[in-house]
């Protein structure tokens, strides 16, 4: 059973009007650092928790439970609300690039880009200790992204409207030069060649820029999920590691996949635009698939790992919620529609006090 760890991005609003204030810096100052660690991110109005390296679905949830329930006790009392989602309502103007040589040359790298690069993301590392085995995990990973892709949806909105799309964030994200889906590489040589050849090309500025939805972690022997939306709630935060956990696992030793990088890179469009509507290319044999019955064949697939890791049955309860309930996205357009910011700024808190469900299933 394999340790993992999951990274996740949240984002400070003003609670009147749920746009980005730069209490990033003052939110970390203050909040616990035990289990876990809180760090700083891109922007002012964000901070970043990771967990620790964890082997269970429950170590996970205390952690992020903690966090998230500090996170949001810290935001009430600034009047503000801690969201997890894609996207932010809104973008004002208080919320800038956090000082640092790093952000400094990111921002340098993105350009106009980052004025409008407002974007929150949950990363999920999965242990893989022999490196040619992550190599061939990141092959076999890359056409099951969309299926992941249309599950944690969470970003319908941004500058105020609704954008259409159930992941607002994966379209901002296509603007970057390595952004979706990752080649199939043949072993970790190759994999190291070519991202010092996007280098040496001045494509990306380092190796931490690297943004494909899936790579290896430069700094830990892990393949990286990077395709998530920052999630809803602590359920569906595990819900997508629950998944990306098994899948990564089965796809050690899995056969190489035959879709090609345009169908992946077309379905993780479509489930970015529909979510679980969406229609998507079957992984293993090309013809077209609703994005439910892929769900369903991602589960068939992994079942064995789910299994053994004990997280069937919290997967197969989660799916039927998020099936009952809606997406992440999903739900923000529900409570907007029911009474504007005041129901979604409630959807949020509910969420980020660290809740199981979000307010549709107490009811």
């Amino acid at each position: 059973m394999a340790r993992f760890g999951i990274e996740e991005e949240f984002q400070l609003l003003d609670e009147d009007t749920l746009v980005p204030v730069p209490l990033g810096s003052a939110a970390r100052a203050v909040l616990p650092s035990g289990a876990g660690e809180v760090k700083k991110e891109f922007l002012t109005s964000q901070v970043e928790f990771s967990t620790s390296p964890v082997g269970t679905l429950a170590a996970a949830r205390e952690e992020l439970t903690a966090f998230r329930r500090e996170l949001a006790s810290f935001a009430r009392d600034h009047g503000a609300v801690a969201i997890g989602s894609g996207t932010p309502f809104g973008v004002g103007p208080e919320a800038s690039v956090v000082e640092s040589e790093r952000y400094d040359t990111v921002a340098d790298w993105l350009g106009h880009i980052v004025d409008s690069h407002h974007v929150d993301a949950l990363h999920l590392h999965v242990e893989v200790p022999d490196e040619e085995d992550r190599v061939r995990a990141l092959n076999a990973v890359r056409p099951w992204m969309p299926t992941l892709l249309a599950v944690s949806g969470n970003s319908p909105f941004a500058d105020g409207h609704d954008t259409g799309h159930d992941s607002w964030r994966t379209v901002i994200m296509r603007r970057l030069p390595l952004s979706g889906c990752p080649p199939q590489f043949r072993d970790m040589h190759h994999y190291r060649t070519e991202v010092d050849r996007l280098i040496a090309q001045h494509v990306i500025p380092d190796v931490g820029s690297v943004c494909w939805a899936a790579r290896l972690s430069a700094q830990y022997p892990t393949v990286e999920l990077r395709l998530f939306d920052a999630q809803l709630s602590t359920d569906d935060a595990l819900l997508v590691a629950a998944l990306g956990r098994a899948l990564v696992e089965t796809a050690v030793g899995a056969d190489d996949p035959v879709r090609t990088g345009d169908d992946i890179q077309a379905s993780l469009w479509s489930a970015a635009r529909h979510g679980m509507e969406a229609t998507l290319v079957h992984p293993s044999n090309g013809e077209l698939v609703a994005a439910r019955d892929a769900v369903g064949l991602l589960v068939e697939t992994i079942a064995p790992a789910l299994k053994a890791s004990g997280d069937l049955a919290f997967v197969e309860d989660a799916l039927a919620r998020v099936l009952q309930t809606g997406t992440g996205a999903q739900r923000q357009r529900a409570a907007y529609a029911e009474s504007g910011i005041e129901a979604l700024r409630a959807l949020h808190r509910f969420a980020s006090d660290g809740e199981v469900h979000d307010a549709a299933r107490q009811q």
